[in-house]
């Protein structure tokens, strides 16, 4: 019989001091740096890594077009009015090893929304050598650092006006939104719901697709698209409002600013009228959702670990592409893949997918917690017991209070 006891750890004692030393003895063994042209001696290997991720899948532009973005002038804005500040990072470990690989955009528009930054994660690609180090998590935030950069220097060249210019840590008072896409949940993709959790530990939240049925581009070459068809993909639309990361709900105003900022964004590379059709259907979807008297849009919570998995089932792709892109050719091979008639022939089989996934989270247990509180470890829940969503008909109503615990 074991006379020991393993021993938890609260994040909590650590003195403010201690937690960056730890997170500095992690980070040590890296380095990371931006690409600011195509003839950097990194970038090929860089795009290399992300387009046989991404380029493959028609998820990603080509390198005529990410070199074009490399040498565009930043403080030259589009026909509309947006700014574009693209980013490639690549980190190295110590020994010089390339390890990771993130790329995006910063988006300022002030006649979309004056005091609203944009954050656009395109793309990450981690080396296995990388995996399950801190890395993932700095490549997650480090464009930040870039749109701090781009606002002040917006700024100083009189093409914005920040509400705070010397208050940096407040981000000059804008308001600052990480985004990234995400395909929809099936218990079948690991990788689906690993960077759904991934990104629920990170304060990302989804743009509920009932009002918000976003579509990524199709990225394809031109003459295959005219020989195929145009065919967006849809995806979860997630933010990280810095900050905010609370808030239930998204303001109908900034609804639309995303919406658009990343549509000028694509309009780089993609025909103007192909990207239309799933613009305006999202930006219609937000009008009606004003004329019905509502002025924002709900945020539905990701996961973050087995106690909460349960949210899944919102994301689930099969009801989303059946309640929110019915009819559209682009869901048209996974509805007819034969999942259908699974639910069919068994209607639990998603809780029990769901509880197998839980088994396999809860098997390996966690260490260290966030706090001694009841309900506020990682795992645990993130909203009071008396803001918890419920369900009217087919709309989510939350405290009135919109916010969570």
């Amino acid at each position: 019989m074991s006379t020991r006891r393993r021993i938890r750890l609260c994040m909590k004692d650590l003195y403010h001091a201690d937690v960056v030393e730890m997170i500095e003895r992690e980070t040590r063994p890296f380095e990371i740096y931006a690409i600011e042209s195509h003839r950097d001696p990194d970038f090929e290997r860089a795009f290399g890594l992300l387009w046989d991720c991404f380029g493959v899948h028609g998820e990603m532009e080509p390198i005529e077009a990410i070199r074009n973005f490399l040498d565009d002038d930043p403080f030259e804005p589009n026909a509309a009015g947006t700014f574009f500040k693209y980013f490639m990072f690549v980190a190295r470990d110590r020994d010089g090893n390339l390890r990771g690989v993130r790329d995006g955009t910063v988006l300022i528009n002030p006649s979309y929304d004056p005091d609203l930054c944009l954050v656009y994660l395109s793309h990450i690609y981690m080396l296995p050598e990388a995996r399950g180090t801190v890395l993932s998590y700095w490549l997650r935030i480090a464009p930040l650092d870039v749109a701090h950069q781009f606002m002040a220097d917006l700024h100083a060249r009189g093409l914005i006006r920040l509400p705070q210019p010397d208050a940096p840590g407040k981000h000059f008072g804008m308001t600052v939104d990480l985004c990234a896409e995400m395909e929809f949940f099936t218990p079948e993709e690991r990788i689906s719901w690993q960077r759904i959790l991934f990104y629920g530990r990170g304060g990302f939240d989804v743009i509920n697709p009932r009002h918000f049925p976003y579509r990524q581009p199709d990225f394809r070459p031109p003459e295959v698209i005219a020989q195929t068809g145009n065919q967006p993909v849809p995806f979860m639309l997630l933010l990280r409002r810095m900050g905010r990361e609370r808030q239930a709900t998204l303001p109908l105003e900034e609804a639309r600013a995303v919406m658009r900022l990343l549509y000028d964004d694509f309009q780089t590379f993609c025909s103007p009228d192909q990207l239309a059709i799933s613009l305006d259907l999202v930006l219609d979807r937000l009008d009606q959702r004003e004329a019905s008297g509502k002025n924002s849009v709900e945020l539905i919570p990701l996961p973050t670990g087995p106690k909460d998995l349960h949210r899944l089932k919102r994301l689930f792709r099969y009801n989303a592409y059946l309640r929110y892109y019915a009819n559209s050719p682009e869901t048209k091979a996974y509805l007819e893949s034969g999942i259908r008639e699974r639910l069919k022939a068994n209607p639990r089989w998603l809780d029990e997918e769901l509880a197998r996934i839980a088994r396999e989270l809860e098997a390996r247990p966690e260490w260290v917690y966030a706090n001694r509180d009841k309900g506020i470890t990682w795992d645990g829940d993130t909203l009071p017991a008396d803001a918890e969503p419920v369900l009217d008909g087919d709309e989510v109503v939350l405290d009135p209070r919109a916010t969570r615990g």
